[in-house]
């Protein structure tokens, strides 16, 4: 009898501000549903600055009238809009059913971790996360100067290239069959 994976996989794509993180995550889930996978992204966002409901509609205004918890649902969407925090933990478990979860931030969560780097001096990030499975960089690692001051990155780390998309998904579907 097959024995059947009962969660999801979590990536986190991790990195600084304009790194290509959300463009990758929208590459990424764009593959892995393409291969038939239910995916869920969940995105920080570190300045409480995003609005799912919009001046106008009905669940602003009830909203706006003090409501917690405002639930918009179809035949096939459901939005939740819940004035409250929820730990990151809460929402995995909320999202249990899909087979992949990608999450886009939490840089300190202990998920495994894509890191996206766009300058040489962004590698010394590397030294202070847990959990990195692979680089997504605008440069290739052969070309880091070895007199910069930066620490040079683990010999260990897989490299991909910003621009291979596919490819990075290709490899995290491979690495993750082999677990």
């Amino acid at each position: 009898m097959a024995n059947k994976r009962t969660f999801p996989h979590i990536v986190q794509i991790v990195g600084y501000k304009n790194t290509g993180k959300s463009t990758l995550t929208a590459e990424l889930t764009s593959y892995l549903s393409s291969k038939g996978l239910r995916v869920a992204v969940i995105k920080h966002d570190g300045h409480d600055h995003f609005q799912m409901d919009h001046e106008g509609t009905d669940s602003y205004r009830f909203n706006q009238a003090g409501a917690s918890a405002v639930i918009v649902m179809s035949e096939k969407r459901t939005a939740i809009i819940e004035q409250q925090p929820t730990s990151l933990e809460t929402m995995l478990t909320r999202l249990s059913d899909y087979d992949w979860i990608l999450i886009e931030g939490y840089k300190a969560a202990p998920y495994p971790k894509l890191v996206m780097i766009r300058e040489e001096q962004h590698v010394a990030m590397l030294q202070k996360l847990k959990g990195v499975l692979a680089v997504v960089s605008w440069f290739p690692k052969e070309s880091m100067h070895s007199a910069c001051s930066e620490p040079d990155p683990p010999s260990d780390v897989v490299w991909h290239s910003v621009q291979e998309p596919e490819l990075i998904a290709q490899w995290l579907l491979e690495h993750v069959n082999k677990e």
